[in-house]
């Protein structure tokens, strides 16, 4: 299916979805269609639903830096992903890249997730099922 993504300027976060097979050409495209939203990123928090992957490539370590590049984001976001109990590498993954490490907070549970970055839970639900709708 792919990724997409809200940018919640209110929220100061923004909520992905990732959906069935993600090639690195998929998230190529997310990379950039982040780097050319001027509404992105909102603010520090972001949380990413990746319940319904089944087969997922991480980008390229080197595309993140350069869409971080200039900032110094990566020290300051809060990053949830909220994963099935069965995902792939368990639940304590980290993502590195060369200039810092951006670490990203794996929960099995939304509540927890929305605890985590300080959100509410059943606004964030509704958020995921509109990101969800832009997927189909």
């Amino acid at each position: 299916m792919g990724i997409a993504y809200r940018s919640d300027l209110v929220l100061g976060c923004a909520v992905a979805v990732w959906d069935g097979d993600i090639t690195a050409e998929d998230a190529r495209k997310h990379l950039i269609r982040l780097a050319g939203d001027p509404n992105w990123p909102p603010g520090t928090l972001h949380l990413a639903d990746l319940t319904t992957i089944r087969e997922v490539v991480m980008p390229d370590p080197e595309l993140v830096e350069l869409l971080f590049e200039g900032s110094n984001l990566t020290q300051e976001v809060r990053i949830a992903v909220v994963v099935r109990g069965d995902f792939p590498g368990g639940a304590s993954e980290r993502y590195d890249t060369s200039m810092d490490e951006m670490r990203a907070v794996t929960f099995t549970d939304l509540d927890a997730a929305c605890a985590y970055l300080n959100l509410d839970a059943t606004y964030v639900a509704s958020l995921i099922k509109q990101v969800r709708q832009d997927l189909s």
